[in-house]
Formats: structure tokens, sequence, C-alpha cells
């Protein structure tokens, strides 16, 4: 840690108002509420520094600025200027800013310049990117996870509509069955008939009644298979109908699944903005834009 202690270089030839400046730059150092660096100088030399807190330019009084310096620049062009100094160059990275200081006739007397640390700002920006590119990387993944729950949202649908399809189907097996089973039960009841006046008929009637006898058992074991069929039809349509009841709570929690992931989408959508504008703004404030 440096201490705030300005150096000053007592010189008669110093402007009163550099001499003022030099005095004041350790105030203004603790004006800042960042880690920053004072420098006052005339047009050619540099008569006081204060240290940041946790750096140093390196520079003393009598330090003759040189093309290239914030406060020659400030010096020689009359005008503010901003300067970003990258870590490589004192250990730290820095925003220095500078500004030409005139005298009453508004002459150009020298400049005051203030060099502010910028570890913390690139820090931010670091976090600030990584944050960004990692609710991008959510953010793809939601959307494709929201894309995969719409499809077996649409796939449980028309499963359902299939289901209902069969249950229509089996229906009209049923009828079918109870048609035959009607059909069954006349024909049984013609053989009866059949039977009872081929009786009538004696000798003649013998091969009549062989007929009857054939239609009645037909019938019998037409009833018999559709019955079974009947049962069976009924053991399926059970299956089915708990099936779709199924299907029908598996859609209704799929369609409310794609909702919630919809919504969480935009607001990782939003999130990502966020963290993108955040980078951006870390970035301005290192680039002193």
């Amino acid at each position: 840690m440096n201490d705030t202690s300005v150096e000053v270089d007592v010189n008669p030839q110093i402007h009163p108002t550099i001499e003022v400046l030099v005095q004041l730059a350790p105030l203004l150092g603790e004006i800042f509420p960042d880690d920053v660096t004072i420098g006052v100088c005339d047009l050619n030399t540099l008569w006081g520094t204060v240290p940041g807190k946790t750096f140093s330019l390196g520079l003393t009084p009598g330090y003759q600025i040189t093309p290239g310096d914030g406060m020659y620049e400030a010096v020689h062009s009359g005008k503010p200027t901003k300067t970003f100094v990258p870590k490589e160059v004192f250990g730290v990275p820095i925003m220095a800013c500078s500004i030409p200081v005139h005298d009453r006739n508004g002459e150009v007397i020298g400049a005051i310049g203030a060099g502010a640390s910028m570890e913390r700002y690139t820090y931010l920006s670091s976090v600030a990117l990584n944050l960004s590119s990692s609710i991008e990387q959510i953010s793809a993944s939601i959307q494709e996870l929201a894309a995969s729950v719409n499809v077996l949202s649409n796939n449980m649908a028309d499963i359902f509509v299939q289901s209902s399809e069969v249950l229509s189907s089996i229906n009209e097996i049923k009828k079918l069955s109870e048609r035959v089973r009607g059909i069954s039960d006349t024909t049984k009841i013609l053989g009866l008939n059949a039977s009872i006046e081929a009786a009538r008929t004696g000798e003649i009637g013998k091969g009549f009644s062989v007929i009857a006898q054939e239609v009645r058992k037909l019938a019998s074991d037409a009833k018999s298979q559709t019955e079974g069929i009947a049962q069976s039809v009924y053991a399926i349509e059970q299956l089915i109908r708990r099936l779709s009841e199924s299907i029908s709570v598996v859609n209704q929690e799929t369609e409310s699944q794609s909702a919630a992931t919809e919504q969480f989408a935009s607001a990782i959508q939003t999130l990502s903005q966020n963290a993108a504008d955040l980078a951006k703004y870390a970035e301005s404030i290192i680039s002193g834009e």
C-alpha cells in the first residue's frame, strides 16, 4: 500500500496556480471513490504526484513529460484526454484522464491528470461476459427443451385422438357382434321350427331334420363365438378407456409443462439480455466510452 502524501518539487518558477494544484492533489485523490493516482505538471515538468492506494506509476517530481503522456497531450492540444493503459504497463489496468489548466488569460499553463485503477471493472467485465455466455448456453438448452416438450405435447394429442378412434371402432365391433348374436338367435329358432315341421312329415322330413339340427348347432356355435368376441371387445374397451384417460392426463401435464417452459425460456432470454447489457456496460467503463 502506498501512502497518499504528495511529492512536491518546490521551485519558485512554478506558476502559482500549478503550485496550488500540487498542494491540493492529495485532497483531490481522496475525493475519488476509486483507487487513483494524481499528477500535476506545467508545460514541461511534472511537479506533483500522488500515488494510488494500491499502485504507483513510478514517476517523481521533475519528470519531463513526453509525447504519449496524457498530460503532455492535454497541454499541447489544450483539450482533455482519456487513455486506457493496459495492465502490462503498470501492473494494473488504468484509465488515465488529463485536463489542461489555464491562467486568467486563458493560456494553457499546465495540466492535471488522474489515473484510476480499472482492476475491479475488468473483473466485472470478465464476470459479466462469462455470465452472458453461460446464460446464452442455458437459453439455447431451454429452447431445445421447449421444442421437445411441444413435440411431445403434439404427439400425445395425436395418440389421444387415435385412442378415441380405436374406441369408436370397438363400439362398431360391439354393434356388429350384437347383430350377429341376433341372427344366431333367429337362426336357432328357425332350426327348432324346422325340426318340428320335419317331425310332422315323418320319413320325408328326416333329411330336413338333419339340416335343421345342423342349423341349430351352427347358431349355437355362432352365439358362443359372438359372446367370446363380446367379452374380448369389452376387455379391450376397458383397457383403451383407461389408456385414454391416462393419455388425457399426460396431455394436460405436457401442455402445462410446455407453457411453463416457454415462460421460463422467455425469462432466461430476458436475463441473457440483461447479462449482455451488463457486459457491454462494463466494457464501456473500461474503454472510457
